[in-house]
C-alpha cells in the first residue's frame, strides 16, 4: 500500500513539474532559514558546554565599594580567594588562575624580525587545561608547560607569526609594560593548540607559563596568592566543585576573606574601600546581563534568541501555507482523481494519508533542496553572524533532532489543510465537474494569505527600524569623525617623551593637518572605568563621580567637538595645564546657567603621595561642548570633563586622515612610527571599527533581519501566486461568461486585483499596529533612539503591494486571455 502511495505520489509530481517545484523551493526557503537560525540558537544555548566539568564550574568575581558608596564590579579575583577555598572547603575537586594584563602585548621573533602586537594573550597556571576545553595539535601535553619559560600558540596565532613554518622549539621575546615590567622575557614555544570554538568564553590565541613571571616579578609567591593588595594580581579565577555542592557556604566564606584582605592592607583599609566576592556559574558567563565576562565584548542575550527563533518560526508558517495553497490552488485536477478513488471503494482516511505522503515526500524533498541552500550561504551567515560553523555543525546530535521535529511538524502541517480538504470532493458532483468550494474553505485559505502578508509586513517594518537605529548610532558625532581617525596603540609601548617628535614627524605630510592624543575611544563595555572625583565649591561642596577624557591640547579639534560657551584649550598657553572643558549632561547636572559656570573652579580629588592622604588640586572652566556619544547609546550621556593631562597608560594617537589614499598615508605613518620608535609595534585601526565592535549584536540582528525580510518576502510571493492560480482557475467559467458579455481583459484583471486587496488591506490593519508595538519595545533598550516614522510603514506597504500586483497581474492576465469558448467548456 505505502509503495502506491510513493508511485502515485511521484506520478503527481511528474506531471505537474512546475508546481511541485514551486512547492519545494517554498519549503527548502522556509527550512533552510530555520535551519540556519537554529544552529545559531543552538550554538548560542551550548555556550562553553565543551569543557570537561562545566557544569560544576564557577567564576569568582569581586566587588569594590568606595568610600561614598559606590560599588565596581570586576570579574577577576585575587589568587588569594582561589587559594583560600582549595585548603578550606572539601567541595573544592580542582582551582585554575589565568592572568589577563590587557594593553597589548609585544611579541618578537628575533630571528625572522617579526613584530606583532597582542591583547590575546593570557598567562596560565600549569594544569589549566583540566578545566578549559583544549586540543593540542602538536607538542607534548604532559610537558608543554614544564619549562617556566614556555609559550603555547594558537593555530591561527602561530599562523600570524610563522606563516607555514613549524613554530615549535622557536623562541619568541615577550614584553609588556606592566606584566613583565618593560623587561624583555624569552620564552620557548611548546606546543600549537586549535582555536577556541566561537561558542567559548575563553578565546586566547597565545599562552604562556604563569611561572614566566618568576624572573620579573619582585616575589611571585605573593603576586599569585598574597592576602593583602601588595603587588597582586587579579586572575581570571576557576573552581571545579562537587556534583551539586551548594555554592551559598562558599559565597559566605569569599566575603570573609575578601575583607580579611582588606583589613590586612593598612592602605586600602585607610582610605575607606570595602570588597566582596561572588560566584558565577560557567554555564551563565556568557548570558550574564550585569557583567561581562569575555574578553572581546561579546555578550549572549537571550531576548534576541528569543526574537531569532518567532523569526523562524514565522518563516517556517509562511513556508507551509505555501504549502496548502499551491497544493488545494490545482484541485480541480486532482477533483476526478478523488471521485474514482472514491467509486471504487477507496476510504475517506486512505485517501488523505495518500495526501499526507505526498506532503512528506515533497517536504523530504525540500530539505535536501535547503541542505544545499545552506552549504551555499553557509560562510556568509557565518559572516553575518560572527560564527564559524562548518558542514559538520549540522551533524551535531541536537541540530539533527531539531531538523528532524521541524521536517516532521512541516509534513504534518502543510499537508493537513490539502489531505482534509482534497479528501472530502463527494464522488458524484467531482465526476460530474462539479466541484463545491465551501466559504469555509475559501475564507480558510484566504485567512492564510493575509498571515503571510501581515508576517511579511512585520518583519519588513521591523527591519526598517533596526537598520534606522543603527545608522542614527553610527552617525553619531564621534563615528562620523569615525572613518577618517586613525588610532594608534600608543599606552603601554612606546615612550611618551617621544609622541611630539611622533606628532610633527606625521605633521610633515601636507594632507593631514591633526594629531592628537587621548583615551582609548568610544569606551567598550569591558573597558576600565575613567572618571574623577570632583567638587564645585562655588555651587555646592559636594562630592561628584563624574567621567573624565584625559586629551592633549588637540583633541577638541582634531574630534570636531562644537562649543555651545567658552573657548577651546589654547596652544602654547601654560594657564590651560590647570582647565578643563565640560560637556551639556556636566551643565544639567550643575543645574546652573552656562554664564557661572565658565570660569568657575573644578575640585579634584587626588591621594597625595606627599601626604599619604586624599588631596584636592583645583582646575577652571574654560569651555562647555555639546554632548557626544563617548560611550554605548543603550547608557545615558554622562557629565563629562575633558582634562589637558595625559591619562599614565589609557594612551591613544589619534591621527585625522584626509578622505581618500588610506594606505598610502597609514604606510607614511607606519615609516615614521618605525623610525622614531624601532622594535615598538606599529597597532593600528579606525575609530568606527570600534564602534562596529561596540554595537556588535546589534549589527548582528540588523544583518539577519535584513536576509529574512527579503526571505519572508520570496515565500510571500509565491504563496500569493499559488492563491492566484487557485483563483483563476476556480473562476474560469466566470471569466468566460463576463467576456462573452462584453467584460475586457483589464476589467477581469482588476476583478483578481480588488479580492486581493482586501486580504491586503487586512493584513495591514492587523501588521501595522503590532509592528509598531514590537518596533517600540526594541527601541525602549537605548537611551537615544530613532524616531518611528510613518514613511517606514509606507514604503513597507507601497513595496510589498507592488509585489502583489506585478504577481497576481501576471497570473490573472494569463487566464482573462483565454479563448471564452475554451473557458465555458471546461466546466
Amino acid at each position: 500500500m505505502i509503495r502506491n502511495y510513493v508511485l502515485i505520489a511521484l506520478r503527481n509530481f511528474q506531471r505537474q513539474k512546475m508546481f511541485a517545484l514551486l512547492n519545494m523551493f517554498g519549503l527548502a526557503l522556509g527550512l533552510a532559514s530555520a535551519i540556519l537560525i537554529f544552529l545559531y540558537i543552538s550554538d548560542e544555548l551550548q555556550y562553553d558546554t565543551m569543557h570537561p566539568h562545566a557544569k560544576n564550574t564557577y567564576r569568582i568575581g569581586t566587588i569594590f565599594t568606595d568610600p561614598q558608596g559606590q560599588t565596581n564590579t570586576n570579574t577577576f579575583a585575587p589568587g588569594y580567594l582561589l587559594r583560600a577555598l582549595r585548603d578550606t572547603r572539601p567541595e573544592v575537586l580542582d582551582i585554575a588562575r589565568v592572568d589577563y594584563i590587557g594593553y597589548p602585548t609585544t611579541v618578537h621573533h628575533k630571528k625572522a624580525d617579526k613584530i606583532i602586537l597582542t591583547e590575546e594573550i593570557k598567562w596560565a597556571e600549569p594544569g589549566f587545561d583540566r578545566i578549559i576545553a583544549f586540543e593540542l595539535l602538536k607538542g607534548n601535553r604532559d610537558k608543554m608547560f614544564e619549562n617556566h619559560k614556555s609559550i603555547i600558540l594558537s593555530e591561527s596565532g602561530a599562523q600570524r607569526i610563522f606563516g607555514s613554518a613549524d613554530p615549535l622549539g622557536e623562541i619568541l621575546t615577550i614584553k609588556h609594560n606592566f606584566a613583565t615590567n618593560g623587561q624583555e622575557i624569552d620564552v620557548m614555544v611548546t606546543g600549537v593548540y586549535k582555536d577556541f570554538p566561537s561558542n567559548s568564553h575563553f578565546k586566547a590565541k597565545y599562552l604562556i607559563n604563569i611561572n614566566a613571571f618568576r624572573g620579573v616579578v619582585e616575589d611571585f609567591d605573593h603576586y599569585l596568592e598574597g592576602a593583602n593588595f601588595r603587588n597582586v594580581s587579579f586572575f581570571e579565577s576557576y573552581v571545579v566543585l562537587k556534583p551539586g555542592a551548594d555554592i551559598k557556604p562558599l559565597e559566605e566564606d569569599l566575603k570573609k576573606y575578601a575583607a580579611a584582605m582588606v583589613e590586612n592592607d593598612s592602605a586600602v583599609r585607610a582610605q575607606g574601600f570595602k570588597m566582596s566576592a561572588f560566584m558565577t556559574p560557567m554555564s551563565e558567563l556568557h548570558f550574564d546581563p550585569e557583567n561581562l565576562w569575555e574578553n572581546d565584548s561579546t555578550r549572549g542575550d537571550k531576548t534576541y534568541l528569543a526574537i531569532f527563533s518567532s523569526v523562524a518560526f514565522l518563516i517556517l508558517l509562511i513556508a507551509c501555507i505555501n504549502y496548502m495553497n499551491l497544493a488545494t490552488a490545482r484541485s480541480a485536477r486532482r477533483a476526478r482523481e478523488v471521485g474514482l478513488r472514491k467509486s471504487l471503494g477507496s476510504q475517506r482516511s486512505q485517501i488523505a494519508r495518500q495526501f499526507f505522503y505526498e506532503s512528506f515526500l515533497m517536504t523530504a524533498g525540500s530539505l535536501v533542496m535547503a541542505l544545499i541552500l545552506v552549504i551555499i550561504f553557509l560562510q556568509p551567515f557565518n559572516d553575518l553572524a560572527h560564527k564559524s560553523f562548518t558542514f559538520g555543525s549540522l551533524l551535531d546530535p541536537l541540530m539533527i533532532a531539531i531538523v528532524a521535529g521541524v521536517l516532521i511538524a512541516m509534513a504534518l502541517i502543510s499537508g493537513s489543510y490539502p489531505a482534509i480538504y482534497l479528501s472530502g470532493f463527494r464522488p458524484a458532483e467531482v465526476l460530474k465537474g462539479q466541484v463545491v468550494r465551501g466559504i469555509g474553505a475559501e475564507l480558510f485559505r484566504k485567512s492564510l494569505v493575509t498571515i503571510q502578508y501581515a508576517v511579511s509586513l512585520v518583519l519588513i517594518i521591523s527591519t526598517f527600524v533596526v537598520i534606522r537605529q543603527m545608522s542614527f548610532m553610527q552617525t553619531s558625532k564621534l563615528n562620523q569623525a569615525g572613518s577618517q581617525l586613525l588610532s594608534i596603540r600608543y599606552g603601554g609601548t612606546a615612550p611618551q617623551g617621544k609622541f611630539e617628535a611622533f606628532r610633527q614627524a606625521v605633521l610633515q605630510n601636507k594632507d593631514i593637518e591633526l594629531v592628537t592624543m587621548g583615551n582609548h575611544l568610544p569606551r567598550l563595555d569591558y573597558f576600565g572605568f575613567i572618571g574623577a572625583q570632583v567638587k564645585f565649591p562655588e555651587f555646592e561642596d559636594k562630592d561628584l563621580n563624574w567621567k573624565q577624557l584625559n586629551v592633549d591640547y588637540y583633541f577638541p579639534k582634531t574630534y570636531s567637538l562644537e562649543f555651545i560657551a567658552g573657548r577651546d584649550f589654547e596652544i602654547g598657553n601654560p594657564a590651560d595645564t590647570s582647565s578643563v572643558i565640560l560637556n551639556e549632561a556636566a551643565v544639567k547636572a550643575l543645574n546652573q546657567p552656562v554664564e557661572k559656570i565658565i570660569g568657575s573652579t573644578v575640585s579634584e580629588r587626588y591621594f597625595n603621595p606627599a601626604l599619604r592622604a586624599p588631596d584636592y588640586r583645583s582646575m577652571k572652566v574654560i569651555g562647555i561642548v555639546k554632548d557626544f556619544p563617548y560611550e554605548s547609546m543603550h547608557r545615558a550621556i554622562d557629565p563629562l570633563m575633558l582634562n589637558p593631562h595625559i591619562h599614565f597608560v589609557d594612551r591613544i594617537a589619534y591621527v585625522k586622515l584626509p578622505a581618500g589614499n588610506f594606505q598610502k598615508n597609514i604606510a607614511a605613518i607606519e615609516k615614521n612610527w618605525k623610525e622614531i620608535f624601532p622594535g615598538v609595534g606599529f597597532d593600528y585601526w579606525f575609530v568606527s571599527d570600534e564602534f562596529n565592535r561596540m554595537y556588535l549584536s546589534e549589527n548582528r540582528v540588523a544583518s539577519l533581519a535584513k536576509a529574512f525580510a527579503v526571505l519572508a518576502i520570496l515565500i510571500t510571493v509565491l504563496g500569493v501566486f499559488g492563491l492566484a492560480s487557485y483563483t483563476a482557475e476556480q473562476k474560469t467559467k466566470e471569466v468566460g461568461i463576463r467576456k462573452v458579455l462584453g467584460a475586457n481583459v483589464g476589467q477581469v484583471v482588476s476583478m483578481f486585483v480588488w479580492l486581493f486587496l482586501k486580504i491586503f488591506i487586512i493584513a495591514s490593519v492587523i501588521a501595522l499596529p503590532l509592528a509598531y508595538f514590537l518596533a517600540d519595545n526594541w527601541l525602549e533598550g537605548f537611551v537615544y533612539r530613532s524616531e518611528i516614522s510613518m514613511q517606514m510603514f509606507m514604503i513597507s506597504l507601497l513595496g510589498l503591494l507592488l509585489v502583489t500586483l506585478i504577481t497576481v497581474s501576471y497570473e490573472t492576465w494569463k487566464a482573462a486571455r483565454v479563448n471564452p469558448v475554451h473557458s465555458l467548456r471546461s466546466e
